[in-house]
Formats: structure tokens, sequence, C-alpha cells
């Protein structure tokens, strides 16, 4: 018997009652080297993580980093890096900044992509251990490391905003390069996964995946599909496989209004049409911790009318979740629980994934003194008029769990969440290899 999807909106649903999240710490950053772009891991070996923010190099839609700063999780200062008057404090984009430990020293570096050249500071001290040249003072749009030439340190990939992308190993020297791969704008963030067991990195580019080597592979077939007026914004994977037929992907595609599955040899299993489809997130939100689920919100909409789907692996809607502003909504595994819970970032409200009931809110108080870019506000609507809230997930405190970041764009202020679940060993310090807010 088929399941009637539950239907909650966030922006009605009655708080009294829900019991509060406080945060482990909060703090304002420097308005001079604020940014909106938060990432974090270990920098100094302290077996703690530090953050890094990065502020955007934006004009005409080319994007690139400007500067970066790194405080501890009380918000000291560690370091800062650039020419923060020539960037900006909120972001509508990925910014091209990682935390990866690229020279495989066992300790983290900070990887930048500046209008000029890519460049590596030291994690500990901000100090630069290497530079090389981009192409292209538009090749700076977002940093993805792969593994495409299997060698001890991973490869670079590099993109402009929606036709190039470059790769390049770790000192510089040029791969390949495409231009609007298979015929097709290029992806938000370039994708990479070893789909067919070699040990190398396909790249998922777009609506087109190539090869370790830049070589097509396949495209989508732009006409069955109704595709071509818009670009990817997203690739998930929801399920993978010993051979690309087993694999299921899951892809947004800005401007043809579609959610797709495909398996690894880029062909149909499934599709969704008609929504502006944009971030997904693969999750376990159900009592069988074997299924997993798809979450994705739905931009361009009304303000305060802004949903969030969630679908099973065969496509099925199991709920609609209304947000004030649904695009940051990342998934945390809270307390002594493996379910995954959904972070609703503009709400404020850390909600179920089985039923779209809120289970906690998020307290964000604001630090004496907080201040705002008033000329940089962002471009879509936001909850208080003055910010939006982003959200990050990883270990940061060391007990191998995922805490919370909520930060504000524009950067200003950051609050972090302890996880009060039990220590284990499962999560890496940091929030990861490639982030992305795609």
């Amino acid at each position: 018997m088929a399941t009637t999807p539950f239907s909650v909106d966030l922006t009605t649903f009655p708080r009294t009652g829900l019991p509060e999240i406080r945060p482990e710490a909060v703090f304002t950053v420097a308005p001079r080297y604020a940014g909106a772009w938060t990432v974090a891991g270990d920098l100094d070996g302290d077996g703690v993580a530090e953050l890094v923010q990065a502020r955007l190099w934006d004009h005409d839609d080319v994007h690139a980093v400007a500067a970066v700063s790194a405080c501890r999780l009380d918000g000291t200062p560690l370091w800062h890096w650039g020419k923060p008057a020539e960037g900006v404090a909120a972001l509508h984009s990925d910014v091209p900044c990682q935390i990866h430990d690229w020279n495989r020293d066992g300790r983290p570096e900070v990887v930048v992509a500046t209008r000029s050249h890519v460049v590596t500071l030291d994690g500990a001290s901000g100090a630069e251990l290497q530079r090389f040249p981009t192409p292209n003072p538009d090749a700076a749009d977002c940093l993805t490391f792969a593994n495409l030439t299997g060698g001890d340190r991973d490869d670079l990939l590099l993109k402009s905003r929606y036709h190039r992308l470059w790769a390049f190993t770790w000192d510089g020297r040029p791969l390949w390069h495409t231009t609007d791969p298979g015929g097709f704008l290029t992806a938000h963030q370039a994708y990479p996964l070893d789909l067919d067991g070699d040990g190398l990195d396909e790249v998922v580019a777009g609506y087109a995946l190539l090869d370790h080597d830049g070589r097509l592979l396949w495209t989508l077939d732009g006409d069955a599909l109704g595709l071509g007026k818009g670009h990817l914004d997203c690739v998930r994977v929801l399920a993978t496989g010993t051979c690309p037929e087993q694999w299921r992907l899951v892809l947004t595609c800005c401007g043809d209004h579609a959610l797709l599955c495909l398996d690894g040899r880029g062909r149909l299993v499934w599709q969704q049409r008609g929504l502006h489809f944009e971030s997904i997130h693969i999750g376990r939100f159900a009592a069988d911790p074997a299924e997993r689920r798809i979450l994705v919100d739905i931009d361009h909409v009304a303000p305060g009318c802004s949903p969030l789907h969630l679908y099973d692996g065969d496509g099925t809607l199991r709920g609609e979740i209304n947000s004030v502003y649904g695009r940051h909504h990342p998934l945390v595994a809270w307390g002594d629980t493996e379910t995954d819970r959904i972070v609703a970032c503009e709400d404020r409200l850390l909600v179920s994934g089985e039923s779209g009931e809120p289970l906690a809110r998020l307290a964000t108080p604001l630090p004496a003194g907080a201040a705002f870019a008033q000329a940089e506000r962002p471009r879509e609507h936001t909850a208080r008029g003055e910010f939006h809230l982003i959200g990050q997930v990883g270990n940061l405190f060391g007990n191998g769990r995922q805490d919370l970041i909520l930060s504000t764009n524009p950067g200003a202020v950051v609050w972090l969440y302890r996880n009060p679940g039990g220590p284990r060993q499962t999560v890496p310090l940091g929030t990861g290899r490639n982030v992305t807010l795609y």
C-alpha cells in the first residue's frame, strides 16, 4: 500500500516545548577579515579543528579568493593571508578555498585559487608553501581535489563559472582542459568518483562524464531528457556497485527543472520534473540503516514558501517540508543515533527526516557589537533581513562525531554546536576534502 507523503510547514509549526540546543561557542569575526565561506580542519595538530574563512572576489559572476583567515574554536585569530579589502563578506556560490593534506606530511594545508594562482598555505602559520599560475582569471570558480594520475598526491580541478574545466597535478603541471563538456555547460562543482574501479577518478563535469584523462565517456541525451536550457547544479551518489551499471547518481538540473537518477553509464533510471531542484543530500532517515533517501531543496520560489522534498531511492515522494528559506540543509547524526537529522538553517531547527517535524531549536544568540556589511547583503530573501545562515557539518571537538557550524552570510558571526553523543572514531577532524554549498 502506498504511503501518503507527509507535509510539514516549519514556518508555522509550534516551537513551544521544543528542546533548545545551545552553542558551545559563539563569536564575531573582525569585519575586515570576515567571510561567509567557512571550512574546518586540524591546522596545528592539537586534536581539535580550527576554522578558516575566505573572502570572495566577485565581479560579473567571476569568482576567486581575495583573502583567508584562520581562527581557533573560540574565535582567537591564528593568521591572515591575502588582500581582504579586495573581497566581500557575502557569497552566492562556492568559494575556491579548501583544507586538505595535499603534500601528505600528516598536516593539512589551506589551498586557495586567486585570479592568477593556486596558492598552498601552511595550515598552522599561514605561510605560503607553493603557488602555480592559473590559465585564466576566471579559472577560480571552484577548486576540487581528485585522483587523476594515481600519484601519491591528489590532482586538482579548476573551473570557470559555466564553461571551462582544467586539470592539474599537485605542482601545477597541466593535464587537460575542456570547454562545454559534451556540448553542455559545466556543473557548479566538478564531481570526481571512481565508477569503473580502476583506481582513478572519473569526473562528472556537467551533463557529461569525463575519464581521468579528460576523454569524454558519455553525455546525457539532451533531446530525450529535455535538457539544454541550463546546467547541472548538483550530483550525489545514491548507490555504488562493482560495475557502472550498478551505480546510481542523482542530479539536479538548473533551468531544465529536473531531478534525474542515472546509472553509471548515464542511462535514465527515473526522473521528477517541473521544479527548480537545487542541492541534494543523501541520508539515512528511516529505521532501516540500509535505506537511503534523497533530500533536495526547491529554489527560485517566493519568500517563506521554500520547500524541501524527500524521495525514496526509486523516486517516490515521501514528504515535503516548507522552510522560510531552504537552500542550506545539511544532515547531521545528532546524539547517539545513527539516523540523520536535517538542519534547517534559516529556520534554526533540527528536523526529523522521517516525519518532517522539528526535534529541537538551535539557539543563535547574537554577540554584542555584531556588525553586518550592509552593502554586501545576499541577493535572496533572508529570515531576519540582515543575513542568511549557512551550515556545515564536521568533527570539530575531536570526539569522532559530527558537530555543527552555523555562520552568517554576509560573514560576521559563527555559532559552534557540540554533538552530545558519546565519543567514537568514525568521523575525521574537519569538514572534509571537497566542501561545497551545492
